[in-house]
């Protein structure tokens, strides 16, 4: 086979994986956290908006608690000295629920300030 046409081929599968990941992506969807729930959530990716009321970091993981109509503890790995949230913020948290000594927290994924 020429080189032109395995090139021709690989562009063409390229592009159809492309747009298949493109619409795949587009089914994908994270529930709202509701705190009130306790339980109804365990192991769902879920999204928490709320304003963070404590910070406390130990290096290599990071203990915020997000205040929405209750405090919800989230537990952030790995943010080493680079955090830059600050009690007051509005932000973002997408992560998974899970349950710790009979109490739920987040495990985030990903954590933004909202303005």
């Amino acid at each position: 086979m020429k080189e032109t046409t395995l090139l021709k081929i690989a562009l063409a599968c390229s592009l159809v994986g492309l747009i298949a990941l493109y619409f795949i992506s587009t089914k994908i969807e994270i529930k709202d956290y509701n705190p009130s729930k306790l339980g109804n959530n365990i192991g769902d990716d879920v999204n928490l908006k709320g304003i963070v009321t404590k910070i406390t970091n130990k290096g290599n993981v990071a203990f915020l608690d997000i205040s929405q109509q209750n405090s919800v503890s989230v537990v952030l790995f790995s943010p080493g000295d680079n955090l830059k949230l600050k009690n007051g913020d509005n932000v973002e948290v997408i992560g998974k629920v899970q349950e710790y000594n009979g109490r739920n927290e987040i495990i985030a994924q990903k954590v933004r300030v909202v303005r």
